[in-house]
């Protein structure tokens, strides 16, 4: 090599290092953007998360049933909690698919098998006691809401609700079909103002259709309860009163025994039948639902719960209502004090203390004056 070439090397030599050392941040910052987004989009374990807290106390509670020592608890955003005591530790139950309609009612059918129904005509159907739930049917965002669900009778289940939606189950809640609500001889109704209780009561439904001729049909169904004769006995708005004798495929309606809403019947150990509903209204039966006489009742708040514990009734209702009867529901005595709450949902236990169910979550409850907590979260 001359020393004009040398001479020419060493510039070329100096320039492309120049070149390089002006040259590898830029590379170093590209290589760091594509090893992140590698790291960004490679698989690698979800982190783990605390289970989210459920507050009994807090939730709004509808429905409530037991079996031996196992308690279900359902309610808004399509939560169900299982406990195996009142006092808790309180459960979320598995819901799949978790929908986030809430939940009315639920009920046993069966020896750990069990059946929530709520809006959206949901139905969810437990095997295990409660722990798990499957979704059995839906109707889809918007449809009308299941109130209620009755049954066994027969090897029939029941789902009822809003604007006369009637379901039918054969096989212990695993396939449900809608029926129509055949009423042999409705009572017609003409307009909402030929309806003289329509003007008066500040509670009617404005969203009922009374034009229809059968007004069980478009009514909203509340409850059903089974008569000693077995004779299906199913109460709603505006005093709906309805008795089958053909395992629910039609039915009579009953003279009319109150122009409000009744929201529940029971069936007492001595066949006696109780209706309850609005503004403290509460009747019963001696002869499987043909005939009725009203109770004595000692308040005027809405009636929504009840249940059945040995020789005693409750009811239960708005305004921390909780009545109880010890004369087969003849005359009913107050045990809580008045309050802002509405109990929607009751439990008797077996030492005299009631778990109930509503806007304030749930909580233990005795009469007012007993020596236990009254309002004791679970």
């Amino acid at each position: 090599m001359n020393d004009d070439t040398r001479a020419q090397a060493v510039p070329r030599t100096a320039q492309r290092a120049a070149a390089w050392g002006a040259a590898w941040p830029s590379i170093a910052v590209a290589a760091l953007v594509i090893v992140a987004a590698v790291y960004s989009f490679s698989p690698r374990p979800q982190p783990v998360f605390a289970p989210t807290q459920i507050y009994p106390d807090r939730l709004l509670v509808t429905g409530l049933d037991r079996q031996g020592e196992r308690l279900i608890a359902v309610g808004e955003q399509g939560q169900i909690l299982i406990a195996d005591a009142a006092q808790g530790p309180w459960h979320s139950a598995s819901v799949e698919p978790q929908r986030g309609s809430t939940f009315t009612r639920v009920r046993f059918v069966g020896d750990g098998v069990a059946v929530a129904v709520g809006h959206d005509g949901w139905i969810v159907r437990s095997t295990d006691g409660g722990a798990h739930w499957s979704e059995v049917h839906y109707g889809g965002d918007g449809s009308d809401p299941l109130l209620g669900v009755a049954g066994p009778y027969d090897g029939r289940l029941f789902a009822f609700g809003a604007f006369g939606l009637y379901l039918v189950s054969e096989d212990l809640g695993q396939t449900w079909h809608r029926r129509e609500l055949v009423i042999a001889n409705a009572a017609a109704q003409t307009s909402p103002a030929a309806d003289p209780f329509a003007s008066t009561d500040p509670n009617a439904d404005p969203f009922a259709n009374f034009d229809s001729s059968t007004l069980g049909g478009t009514g909203h169904l509340n409850d059903m309860a089974r008569a000693a004769d077995g004779a299906l006995v199913l109460v709603g708005e505006r005093g709906l009163l309805l008795r089958s004798t053909d395992r629910g495929e039609t039915w009579t309606q009953l003279d009319e025994i109150y122009p409000g809403s009744l929201f529940g019947v029971l069936t007492l150990p001595s066949k006696t039948l109780v209706a309850f509903g609005m503004r403290g209204h509460a009747f019963r039966s001696e002869d499987n639902g043909l005939s009725w006489q009203e109770a004595k009742v000692p308040v005027a708040t809405s009636l929504f719960a009840g249940a059945v514990a040995k020789d005693r009734v409750f009811l239960a209702g708005a305004g921390n209502t909780v009545l109880s009867s010890r004369d087969d529901g003849r005359t009913y005595e107050l045990l809580t004090p008045s309050a802002g709450n509405t109990i929607a949902a009751l439990l008797p236990l077996d030492d005299g203390r009631w778990l109930g169910g509503g806007d304030n979550g749930l909580a233990i409850q005795t009469a007012a004056g007993a020596a236990a907590t009254q309002g004791e979260a679970p």
